[in-house]
């Protein structure tokens, strides 16, 4: 293995380690900013920088549970890019709901976690379809297509898919009701 194949090799161990001793239900109720969500987030960033079958090789590690963790990440990401607008939150999220939905189980419904994103993409002033698009291409799987048309997408709101954003004190957050 060349010293990047070695370097890919422990970040492999090391991501499944770590997210080994997460739980969904711990993750969800820790307080946003979290520790966990700057590990995510940096585990993301590597991904970013990867080539596509360490991409591949990353995902495929990950027990279903994992994934879950991922999808968990988005939502904080999004609620982080709002709060700070920040583009590279959204940009984080948006990957991590991919990684989380690189199959798609049938009846979900994934436009319900990406109309997060398309929401705060047009609020900071982000192409939709350039967002949507970069997140189809890095992680592709079966949520490629869907990430495509939902990008390009003009007819959303997040009341269509049960959202509200609201107001707190410590910023912004979203609330899914139905």
């Amino acid at each position: 293995m060349s010293g990047n194949g070695t370097e890919f090799a422990a970040f492999l161990a090391q991501a499944k380690a770590y997210l080994a001793q997460l739980t969904v239900l711990d993750y969800y109720k820790r307080p946003l900013p979290h520790d966990a969500d700057a590990q995510i987030a940096a585990m993301i960033d590597r991904l970013l920088a990867a080539t596509p079958a360490q991409r591949q090789a990353f995902v495929q590690m990950l027990e279903p549970a994992q994934r879950s963790l991922f999808g968990i990440f988005a939502h904080r990401a999004a609620t982080l890019a709002a709060r700070q607008q920040d583009r590279q939150w959204l940009e984080r999220g948006l990957v991590a709901t991919a990684v989380a939905n690189i199959t798609i189980p049938p009846k979900r419904n994934v436009e319900v976690s990406l109309i997060l994103f398309h929401h705060v993409a047009r609020k900071l002033g982000v192409n939709t379809v350039d967002l949507f698009d970069h997140a189809a291409d890095l992680i592709g799987g079966e949520i490629a297509p869907r990430l495509r048309a939902f990008g390009r997408r003009s007819d959303v709101r997040l009341s269509s898919y049960g959202w509200r954003e609201l107001r707190q004190p410590d910023g912004v957050q979203f609330k899914f009701e139905w």
